[in-house]
């Protein structure tokens, strides 16, 4: 794919419905329009009815378009060059943790180290609204709390969209990723290790779209590449030190470092800002994510016919500069509000994960002295009731889960 990544995915059905749409309104002496100048006459007609909506709505607050709006410095890659030595080369893979190691000091986290964040609106009133609380979240064999959550509404232009967010300490907990039972990859590994034990489980959440929707985006487990990894792309990545983070992939990152790793699209965040636009087709493009058709409300029909079609039920993963992952859910919501979100959380980069409301999970799981599982919980009470037992045995989609230490 290069580096140069696309924003828009364009279902064949939907295509589908564009040529046959185009070739009602036209006759059989004129040419059709092109599938590409309907796509790019949608897009257009969506920026203008979204431009629309921001002109009526309220400016955003001066600390918010401080802390969100600011153009991302372009920092020069520090990444060594590939090195020809096998046995130099083989030392720096054994000891390499992340292109970011430097500023990155993983250090266990606590209520002081995470800023609370002022909420946009007063009312109506969300109980604890930009407050990291550690209350209903799974605690370590020591007694102390492993995650923090906080509920947030980021959006100026859309009052109704809130983020669900939780913060894993990463110190203390192991990150492992599990490839989906109907993925084409999951032949691949079939003669890998066992997949670990479940008993200090502490939280499962998605991963990111399915294969046949990501473009060719790469996949690792344990060490494994089960799908190519494309330099440029968006990855969140677990090293062999159980260390994470989020990334621009590239070749330089040794593979023998990498434990698992999971890629889709662009970042939605990055040098701690929310990005605005992306390079297609060699020219800056607003950069919404969009699963086109594949994105559904509530009540399963398609959001595309509707105004504000890249609004829906969404995820995504971001990394702060302590090294601590930030898991957000966020409904009826676009991309870029949701990276608002994770900017103000303290994310330095930030990947989108699954989305629709039947693909987007975050269980938690509180254990006894035995290690046996006597509770659950959702991070976001909107999550549908049923996925809280989806992955007691594996599950058709990728899936992250996150261990006590």
């Amino acid at each position: 794919m290069g580096n140069r990544l696309f924003m828009f995915l364009k279902p064949t059905f939907l295509v589908v419905t564009f040529c046959i749409l185009g070739a009602a309104l036209v006759s059989a002496n004129e040419s059709p329009v092109s599938n590409e100048d309907l796509a790019d006459n949608q897009l257009q007609q969506n920026n203008k009815n979204l431009e629309k909506a921001l002109f009526e709505y309220s400016p955003i607050p001066d600390w918010l378009e401080a802390v969100l709006n600011g153009v991302p410095e372009q920092k020069e890659n520090k990444l060594s060059a590939k090195l020809d030595d096998q046995d130099f080369s083989n030392e720096v893979e054994q000891s390499y943790t992340s292109p970011m190691r430097e500023e990155l000091q993983p250090a266990s986290m606590g209520a002081k180290t995470l800023e609370n964040i002022p909420p946009l609106y007063t009312s109506p009133k969300i109980d604890g609204e930009g407050v990291w609380l550690s209350a209903d979240t799974p605690e370590g064999s020591d007694g102390k709390p492993l995650i923090y959550k906080t509920v947030y509404r980021p959006s100026i232009e859309f009052p109704n969209a809130v983020v669900y967010m939780a913060v894993f300490d990463i110190s203390r907990l192991k990150t492992r990723l599990f490839i989906g039972q109907t993925e084409p990859g999951i032949y691949q590994i079939s003669d890998t290790a066992p997949r670990e034990s479940l008993s200090r489980i502490v939280a499962i959440t998605n991963a990111m779209w399915m294969q046949q929707h990501a473009r060719g985006a790469g996949a690792i487990f344990r060490g494994h590449v089960v799908y190519p990894m494309v330099p440029g792309m968006a990855t969140l990545v677990v090293y062999n030190d159980d260390s994470v983070d989020v990334l621009e992939w590239t070749n330089d990152i040794p593979v023998s470092s990498v434990k698992d790793a999971r890629q889709l699209r662009h970042l939605i965040v990055k040098d701690g800002n929310v990005v605005n636009q992306v390079i297609k087709n060699g020219r800056a493009t607003d950069s919404e994510i969009g699963l086109g058709g594949f994105l559904i409300d509530n009540d399963g029909g398609s959001t595309m016919n509707k105004e504000f079609w890249f609004l829906a039920n969404r995820t995504a993963f971001g990394i702060r500069d302590d090294g601590n992952l930030v898991f957000a859910m966020g409904h009826h919501i676009s991309t870029k509000d949701m990276a608002k979100a994770l900017v103000l959380a303290g994310c330095k980069r930030a990947i989108h994960g699954d989305a629709n409301i039947h693909n987007i999970v975050c269980n938690f799981y509180f254990r006894d002295e035995n290690n046996k599982i006597v509770k659950r919980d959702r991070l976001s009470p909107e999550q549908l009731q049923y996925t809280m037992k989806r992955y007691d045995q594996g599950y058709a989609k990728d899936f992250f889960a996150f261990y006590e230490k």
